[in-house]
């Protein structure tokens, strides 16, 4: 962290306490504080690593506290018990212009109200009107403000938009011939399902070269921060994107640091510590070493985590949870990539309302190296392939078998209807190898959802349940199913558990996969593309499957085709 990192901390401190009513000695202390570390010619974590801030007149003995906590911990012991005390969302009421100090106070401790989902709808029933400081003028004004706020700066975005973005702003920067080495960091890189902002890192020669081109690309609406080896900057669809730049020899430390997560980075500074280090996106270093010069080579992660005796820990399991100590044990998994998928479980194309000819969808499975691939068309008593045209859909399959080099096996995605039956004639579903089952009920109807996907479940028929949540990203968190109870029916049935790399699903996402997984459930990652170029869409499923610590031996397709098959549907099966 820099010295303008530290010193936001304190600000938000100071202003945390105005908000509850502290005193305002208590207040004038953490802003003054700010403003001396903001001041600093030096950098503040050297006084730290110094034990020297005795020395900056006006940094009392608690505020001391504070700033050793954000070196070890990288947060504040007093920062987090406001936040907790007041709310974590309180500080989106400073991001809505017209709202000072003062008026958050009032909005706090008079009516209660620490988010902007709450002012919402405080302002919608009339109740700001009324209020000291405000009035219905300036009410309908919050009101406007904050429908802005949500359409952008208050938004999080799914996981593929926010990465479509990322890498079209690296590949820009990567055209520059004095950029060495750009990566995108953050969230993106762990694979979270929805993103804040964007993180990119890059090395060069020319910084001011490179920010000044940053800045001015296309996609740019806005300069929020322009500094020597940073800039920040909103793109056209209001999200945030900050650009940083290392130096060449620093960047895994760099990448490492800039990736997170944040209880991560905390374990690791506990780690480094009792082994006399200390790390930062500067490396890792002896603890009392003023010069802080890294203890080896920091140009790949690698390197980082050698330096405090720890293998490589990939970034999407990075969460501060157990990765430490099973990286000092040697027990960390092998997670699942992408070269370890065998086969396709779920596409569709032409046939029932997709966009590509099948043809072409069977050459882009070839093309990603896969040896089978079960086609999964639509179908339905009225809809996509129909009972009627099952004889002509397996020839037309059995036919591109023979003249393909990949094993094509039939399959049908079919809706799990209300009464858990299935929209197909149940005795041709029978003789199909492969059957995704997909329930599309209403949100936040859990029994109805857990009966219709158990009983569907129950027919023996499904090899497959398609995205198991029902979840849409940014609109809704799905039909609301008993998960452990769909998952233990999965279990008594054979039913496969789909990872769908659908970038408005991403369903199961890391968390429930995981759960899934140590519930016994049998799980398959698959793109659910009706494209060619929707085929890469596996690539979000596996950072899922990642996310959840799998390996290959929890994911179906990591196997032969007969295999993989023949584990699903025991009651046809066996």
């Amino acid at each position: 962290m820099d010295n303008k990192e530290y010193a936001q901390i304190l600000n938000e401190i100071a202003t945390l306490q105005r908000v509850v009513g502290d005193g305002f000695f208590k207040v004038r202390a953490f802003s003054r504080a700010a403003r001396l570390i903001e001041d600093l010619g030096e950098p503040v974590e050297q006084l730290i690593d110094r034990r020297r801030l005795d020395e900056i007149p006006g940094i009392g003995e608690s505020i001391e506290e504070e700033l050793e906590a954000l070196r070890l911990l990288g947060y504040s012991p007093r920062h987090k018990e406001l936040l907790d005390r007041v709310g974590h969302d309180v500080t989106q009421l400073w991001e809505i212009p017209g709202l000072g100090i003062k008026r958050i106070q009032i909005l706090y401790q008079d009516l209660g109200i620490a988010s902007v989902a709450m002012l919402k709808a405080a302002a919608l029933e009339g109740k700001l009107a009324k209020a000291p400081q405000f009035g219905a003028a300036i009410q309908t004004k919050l009101l406007a403000e904050i429908e802005g706020w949500e359409r952008g700066r208050g938004r999080r975005y799914p996981l593929p938009e926010a990465k479509a973005l990322a890498d079209s702003l690296r590949s820009q920067i990567l055209e520059l011939s004095m950029v060495d080495r750009a990566e995108v960091g953050g969230s993106i890189r762990r694979g979270k399902e929805t993103i804040g902002d964007i993180d990119l890192l890059v090395t060069t020669d020319d910084p001011r070269a490179v920010a000044s081109y940053f800045k001015n690309l296309p996609e740019v609406v806005e300069v929020i921060f322009d500094g020597e080896s940073r800039a920040s900057v909103r793109i056209t669809n209001e999200i945030q994107a900050d650009l940083r730049i290392v130096e060449r020899h620093l960047f895994g430390a760099g990448l490492h640091y800039f990736t997170g997560d944040k209880d991560h980075h905390i374990q690791m500074r506990l780690r480094s510590k009792r082994m006399g280090l200390k790390i930062s996106e500067k490396g890792v270093m002896l603890y009392d070493d003023p010069t802080e010069t890294p203890v080896g080579p920091m140009n790949t992660e690698e390197e980082v985590f050698a330096a405090v005796g720890l293998p490589y820990i990939h970034p999407e399991i990075r969460n501060g949870k157990n990765e430490i100590k099973m990286g000092e044990a040697g027990t960390l998994p092998t997670l699942v990539e992408a070269h370890h998928i065998r086969g396709e479980v779920h596409i569709c194309s032409a046939l029932s309302g997709g966009v590509d000819r099948l043809e072409d969808m069977l050459v882009g499975c070839a093309a990603r190296g896969y040896e089978w691939v079960v086609v999964t068309e639509r179908a339905g008593r009225t809809r996509g392939i129909k009972p009627g045209d099952f004889a002509d859909y397996k020839h037309k399959l059995e036919a591109l078998n023979a003249k393909l080099g990949l094993r094509v096996t039939v399959g049908l995605e079919v809706e799990i209807m209300p009464d858990g039956m299935l929209d197909f004639d149940h005795r041709l579903l029978a003789q199909v190898p492969w059957v995704v089952g997909v329930y599309r009920g209403m949100p936040d109807e859990p029994d109805e959802a857990t009966d219709a996907i158990m009983w569907a479940m129950e027919t023996g028929l499904v090899s497959c349940l398609a995205a198991p949540t029902g979840r849409h990203l940014g609109v809704h968190e799905g039909h609301g199913a008993r998960f452990d109870d769909v998952v233990a029916c999965s279990v008594d049935f054979g039913v496969a558990l789909e990872l769908s790399g659908d970038p408005q699903r991403l369903d199961l996402n890391g968390q429930f996969s995981r759960r899934a997984r140590d519930g016994g459930a049998q799980l398959v990652v698959s793109s659910s593309a009706a494209s060619v170029d929707g085929l890469s869409n596996i690539d979000y499923a596996l950072q899922q499957a990642r996310r959840g610590w799998l390996t290959p031996a929890d994911i179906l397709n990591t196997l032969a085709a007969e295999d993989a098959i023949q584990r699903t549907r025991v009651l046809i099966n066996g």
